[in-house]
């Protein structure tokens, strides 16, 4: 019996999940896709990190919505860095385009990042 069809194998095996995962919950009034977008550009503008071509995306993305962009849990990882960024101001869209384009599509990734971001403005 090979080890990909033995079941508990499978059983054990654990998938990863990222440290950064764990340290951020979304509050259960997590606003809808359409205010958290709005809330992300509102916060990004605040910081003068919300990309150039930002609101040209924004438009395009319901036309490209799914395509081509995968979640990974590694991309939980890059949350921290990137708010650090948008808190010095930096333009996220241009330094972490894979990510940006991540925010925008994927609700869960937006909404941790914007509990980051909530978090770094209390602290500050």
């Amino acid at each position: 019996m090979s080890h990909f069809t033995e079941v508990s194998y499978w059983q054990a095996a654990k998938p990863y999940e990222s440290e950064q995962i764990a340290l951020v919950s979304l509050p259960n009034t997590a606003p809808t896709f359409d205010d958290s977008v709005q809330l992300l550009r509102t916060q990004l503008r605040a910081l003068n990190a919300w990309p150039e071509a930002g609101d040209t995306f924004l438009d395009l993305l319901e036309q490209v919505r799914g395509y081509g962009v995968t979640l990974v849990p590694t991309d939980y990882d890059w949350l921290n860095q990137v708010a650090e960024s948008a808190y010095k101001g930096e333009d996220i869209g241009l330094h972490y385009p894979s990510i940006f384009q991540k925010l925008l599509t994927f609700p869960e990734l937006r909404q941790k990042f914007l509990h980051i971001l909530k978090l770094r403005s209390a602290n500050a």
